[in-house]
C-alpha cells in the first residue's frame, strides 16, 4: 500500500521546518486549517491544492511524495498466456509504516464470583 498522504505530510512538514503553520499558509495561499489536516494525514487533498503546491515550491507532482524510509519491491509475476518478457514486467511498492501501539481494551464483564 502506498502511503501517499503520510509522504505529502512529511514533505509539508519538512518545507515548513520552525515556521508557524498559520504563517506558512498565508505564504503558500492555502488555509491554515488545511496545512493542519495534511500534517494530522486527514486531508484528502484536491488536485487544486497539489497544482497549489507544485507552484509554490517550483516541485514537480514526484517531489511532493518522498519515498518513505521503509519499503520494499514485490515483483509481479507475469500474467499467464501473454508471454510479457521480464524486462517489461513492474513491480509493487510497500511502504511500511509502524503501527501505534494500542492497549487492548476488554469489552467484556467481569464475571462475579
Amino acid at each position: 500500500m502506498v502511503h501517499l498522504r503520510q509522504r505529502l505530510a512529511i514533505f509539508i512538514k519538512e518545507k515548513r521546518g520552525s515556521t508557524t503553520q498559520r504563517e506558512f499558509a498565508r505564504k503558500i495561499g492555502v488555509a491554515q486549517s488545511t496545512i493542519m489536516r495534511i500534517e494530522n494525514l486527514d486531508q484528502n487533498v484536491t488536485i487544486n491544492t497539489l497544482e497549489t503546491l507544485c507552484r509554490v515550491f517550483h516541485a514537480d507532482i514526484a517531489e511532493l511524495f518522498p519515498q518513505v524510509s521503509q519499503s520494499k519491491n514485490y515483483p509481479l509475476a507475469p500474467p499467464r498466456g501473454l508471454g510479457v518478457p521480464e524486462t517489461q514486467r513492474t513491480g509493487l511498492l510497500h511502504e511500511q509504516t509502524p503501527k501505534p501501539s494500542r492497549a487492548k481494551v476488554s469489552k467484556r464483564k467481569p464475571r462475579d464470583q
